[in-house]
């Protein structure tokens, strides 16, 4: 547990490292109002504080605003922020794919018509049959590949653009969010960040977030 002095002086450090006030939240609850304040709480946290927090963290949330409802819902159980975090992304994520289940039957039953044409076209037919859509896919990469170029990785602390683009880790996620704000446009693209803090880079203003953003729909 974060001794007494630590959590002070952690809680008053504009420059405080996110995952010790993470842990400050969690074992110490007297000082969640102070880490919900402090600006290196990352969203997150402040959706975890906003639920399990004692009424004085909520209360100093809900003044700017911050309410567990509009962090869309409770987290499901009482537990460390990253771990809550991190079952919040994976429900959603199976979530979405139950949902996209019965679409994606109706989408095989109509393309299977199409696809028994195929089968019987003879070899050289299919060959001609498929190179207009060949050609198509070899016309538009270059336009995707210009859409999004990786950053160029500048931080200390050697994260690299593709962990931020493929990371399932969410308080690694969070820590590239604070600690490499140059590869926060790969974060944004990463299907594993969660909704909190894709809410968050939305509201940076930053040109290639919000292109990176708009690729995730």
């Amino acid at each position: 547990m974060v001794d007494y002095d630590a959590a002070v002086a952690a809680v008053q450090d504009p420059n405080a490292d996110p995952i010790l006030l993470a842990k400050i939240a969690y074992e110490n609850p007297e000082f969640g109002a102070n880490v919900a304040v402090n600006p290196r709480c990352y969203p997150g946290l402040k959706r975890w504080i906003a639920e399990f927090g004692d009424e004085r963290a909520r209360e100093t949330l809900a003044q700017y605003g911050f309410t567990a409802d509009a962090f869309g819902g409770p987290v499901q159980d009482q537990e460390a922020p990253e771990q809550a975090a991190q079952q919040a992304a994976e429900q959603q994520a199976a979530d979405a794919y139950a949902a996209a289940q019965p679409a994606m039957a109706q989408q095989t039953a109509a393309d299977q018509p199409a696809a028994d044409q195929y089968a019987a076209q003879p070899a050289a037919d299919q060959y001609n049959a498929a190179q207009p859509a060949a050609d198509q896919y070899a016309a538009q990469q270059p336009a995707a590949q210009a859409a999004f170029e990786e950053p160029v990785a500048t931080n200390p602390y050697g994260f690299t653009a593709e962990q931020a683009l493929t990371t399932t880790d969410q308080m690694q996620i969070a820590q590239i969010a604070q600690y490499a704000p140059e590869l926060r446009a790969c974060i944004a693209r990463n299907p594993n960040t969660y909704p909190a803090l894709i809410e968050w880079l939305g509201q940076l203003g930053d040109p290639a977030i919000n292109a990176a953003l708009a690729f995730r729909q």
